[in-house]
């Protein structure tokens, strides 16, 4: 058996993400067991990607699931489910490997990250820009920086770039491909 995979309630098969969004958010947890149903193997796959190793994917994707549902009431509504789910997940790979310590899953309060002070952290992100900038062609970069930078959603990045959300997605994913290898 599939230690990533869960049994939930034929209750909620039919709803949709935002409808069990709405739930969790109104107090019926249960609705949380098919969020993690639904995207637990997901998140574990792409976090794989990041870790290369299934124990340490399969703790962050528990993680990330912690977290989502410790945040879910920031879930914007209009977001897609997925996508921030999958922002959370990158944010813990990237998190962890950078070497931060997190508290361990049996906490399920805020995450204790030990941070170099203040002074270190921006001039780590000021160096992560200008990276960005120098390797990225102009609409990529302009591209991270509206998702990164300012948070939008896709569909308001296509909007504001004049292109179309597909593009804009496969730009943001090239750019985070080219930057990886300094992660």
């Amino acid at each position: 058996m599939n230690p990533l995979k869960t049994n939930v309630s034929p209750l909620f098969d039919t709803c949709t993400d935002a409808d069990l969004v709405n739930r969790v958010r109104s107090g019926e947890t249960k609705a949380f067991d098919e969020i993690d149903h639904r995207y637990r193997e997901t998140l574990y796959r792409f976090l794989l990607r990041f870790t290369f190793g299934s124990e340490l994917a399969e703790e962050l994707a528990q993680r990330t699931l912690i977290r989502a549902f410790e945040m879910i009431k920031q879930l914007q509504s209009g977001e897609k489910l997925a996508g921030w789910l999958h922002r959370i997940a990158f944010r813990m790979a990237v998190a962890e490997r950078r070497g931060r310590k997190t508290a361990p899953l049996e906490s399920l309060g805020e995450p204790a990250i030990v941070l170099p002070n203040r002074f270190e952290v921006e001039e780590e992100k000021k160096n992560l820009w200008n990276l960005a900038q120098k390797y990225l062609s102009p609409d990529e970069f302009t591209i991270l920086v509206l998702r990164y930078r300012n948070d939008l959603p896709l569909a308001q990045i296509a909007e504001k770039t004049g292109k179309k959300e597909g593009a804009v997605r496969v730009q943001l994913h090239r750019a985070r491909k080219k930057l990886q290898p300094f992660l």
